[in-house]
């Protein structure tokens, strides 16, 4: 197998919260190119497999990113005293489907507000044409979620009919060309009834030599107020035992710009919930700065008793970083600023 097993975040050198917050610049920006996906996963609130649970706020934003919006975006970064670390081009739909995915990230690295630019997508879209645009627009890595390992598991798991074949073809020909692109792929051992080695063993055989990274994952209850008999609820998404958190760190190096322009405080607002206001009245800035009264909350405890964060397990289940120690020293610091 050529790639290396590893996980969609960076563990070596990472930057403790507790040593730079307050944030006067964010670490990482989600920007949604499209909230709308070709697939219909089962055990995904965002796809139309669960169109019944969406709010009227939900349905009316669905759409894909106009581009003078995603503009007034990055443009509005330059506001920002540093660099921000990330530009991912995510957060429920899939990217792919902006006819000007590759346009947005060349915009992006071209004004130079972005240390790296990356995605996720289910991959389905690849083909050699939109590969040769996205390896020359600049994107730094994209992560590919791999929801089956053969044309019937997607029908059944994504309600998709896919050619599985072609499907790898066009991952490989994106391995095979590549450049500076770094490929991540992963899939979520509970879509799968087979024990979770011979799943990795399958999955590692099928795409372990068209990528550079790889990882079997696990499914867990991150959604707020959304579950599936899929998930298990007493093992986080890198196989971690849940955890109670008071705060959540995400808060603090995190802004989500959704693909209507409306911010969100958090990256799992599937459901349009916890919205701060649109790009279209307010900076990027002034966003990023509405946040901490929600920040502030956190810090005094008050996580469970806020809309969307009442019901979350995302940081139990799927984050690495901690402040819960330094709540009070960090609550003197917004008091202070």
């Amino acid at each position: 197998m050529k790639a290396k097993e590893g996980h969609r975040y960076i563990e070596e050198g990472r930057t403790r919260l507790e040593t730079v917050i307050p944030l006067k610049t964010p670490f990482i920006l989600y920007c949604d190119p499209s909230s709308v996906c070709n697939l219909q996963c089962e055990f995904c609130p965002c796809g139309r497999a669960h169109a019944d649970l969406w709010t009227e706020d939900k349905k009316n934003s669905l759409g894909i990113m106009d581009f003078e919006t995603y503009k007034k975006v990055i443009d509005d970064c330059a506001e920002f005293p540093d660099k921000i670390k990330v530009l991912r081009l995510y957060k429920e739909g899939e990217p792919l489907m902006n006819p000007n995915f590759s346009k947005m990230v060349r915009y992006a690295k071209e004004s130079g507000h972005f240390l790296s630019v990356d995605t996720t997508s289910n991959g389905t879209l690849l083909n050699p044409k939109l590969n040769r645009e996205i390896v020359e627009s600049g994107l730094d890595r994209i992560n590919i979620s791999v929801e089956a390992m053969d044309s019937a598991g997607y029908l059944k798991t994504s309600n998709a009919k896919l050619d599985f074949e072609r499907f790898l073809d066009n991952l490989r020909d994106l391995y095979e060309n590549r450049g500076n692109l770094h490929i991540f792929c992963k899939t979520m051992a509970e879509n799968y009834n087979t024990p979770f080695e011979e799943t990795k063993e399958r999955f590692y055989s099928l795409f372990g030599d068209i990528c550079d990274e790889i990882t079997v994952e696990h499914m867990a209850p991150c959604w707020p107020e959304f579950n599936t008999e899929l998930m298990d609820e007493e093992v986080g998404v890198y196989g971690n035992k849940i955890q109670e958190c008071t705060v959540c760190p995400r808060l603090f190096y995190i802004l989500t710009i959704n693909s209507d322009g409306e911010a969100s405080r958090c990256i799992v607002d599937w459901n349009r919930r916890m919205t701060l206001g649109s790009v279209k009245d307010y900076s990027v800035k002034e966003l990023w700065n509405k946040m901490d009264e929600y920040r502030i909350e956190h810090l005094k405890g008050n996580r469970r008793k806020l809309t969307g964060c009442s019901g979350c397990l995302e940081i139990e289940t799927a984050c690495i970083d901690n402040i819960d120690a330094y709540r009070e020293e960090l609550l003197s610091r917004y008091v202070q600023v």
